[in-house]
């Protein structure tokens, strides 16, 4: 019998504590238990960010060195995984800002992302006619931010009060941002595909 969510929740709970407790004590295991838990989701959001795997395996790299003096400012009020998160997201735009450059995001499950963007209410006429690449071009018109926050939000699953923490801002406002981003992306791809039937 498969444990509920409530279960794996407290399960998850129980083990992070064991993590964190071992990474303030500076115990290496702690380390490599926490890699195991977390380096996947770390890697995507950084790819997503930056749209190449070698400064993404990079920023993983760079984000976990970073853990055993960063831990000790950890004060327990989000989970491991939303840390980790923050870490993440800022060292993604560190790099962005010193390239100057903001990448596309490219992603093969592009409908996970943005299932809640093109969602409610919205088909094309014809499916046989919907372009994927349009989901790609609309997402690469959004800030890397906001792209990874759209990311961690709906193929992550993380609640507003999550990334609130991670983006360091009001909940209002990352709810205003998703709603904007989402809005955009429905807006430009009606835009598109209205366009390639005029034509």
């Amino acid at each position: 019998m498969q444990p509920s969510r409530r279960e794996r929740h407290q399960n998850n709970r129980m083990s992070e504590k064991v993590i964190l407790n071992g990474l303030q004590k500076g115990r290496r295991e702690a380390l490599g238990l926490l890699w195991q838990a977390h380096s996947s989701h770390v890697l995507n959001l950084a790819f997503r960010m930056l749209k190449d795997r070698d400064q993404a395996e990079d920023t993983l790299m760079d984000v976990f060195v970073q853990v055993p003096s960063a831990i000790q400012k950890f004060r327990g009020e989000s989970s491991l995984g939303t840390w980790l998160f923050r870490l993440t997201v800022n060292a993604c735009l560190m790099k962005l800002r010193a390239e100057k450059r903001h990448s596309e995001l490219e992603d093969k499950n592009l409908e996970t992302i943005v299932e809640n963007a093109i969602g409610h209410g919205f088909e094309p006429e014809k499916p046989t006619n919907f372009d994927p690449e349009l989901l790609e071009k609309s997402l690469g018109e959004l800030s890397a931010e906001t792209r990874s926050m759209l990311w961690l939000k709906d193929a992550e699953d993380l609640d507003v009060k999550d990334l609130a923490e991670i983006y360091g801002m009001p909940e209002g406002t990352v709810k205003a941002r998703l709603s904007r981003a989402r809005r955009f992306v429905k807006d430009y791809i009606k835009e598109k595909l209205n366009h390639a039937k005029r034509n």
